[in-house]
């Protein structure tokens, strides 16, 4: 990871996923799967960018407990 992602709304893969705490193969499977928003600035994976907000909502729909 090159920079601090808070520092930044729109991520790429690595980053998001660093951010959620998974590997970027998850993070692909989940946005293959139609369960997290991306953002598309070209023809391959490594043009993927993920809203931060997207993020943030996906973790807080999976959260479990209280």
């Amino acid at each position: 990871m090159t920079t601090n992602p808070r520092l930044r709304r729109l991520l790429r893969t690595q980053d998001a996923a660093y951010y959620l705490g998974m590997s970027a193969w998850n993070l692909r499977q989940l946005v293959a799967a139609g369960k997290i928003p991306f953002i598309s600035t070209g023809d391959n994976t490594s043009a993927w960018r993920f809203d931060i907000h997207d993020l943030d909502r996906w973790i807080d729909t999976h959260r479990i407990g209280g």
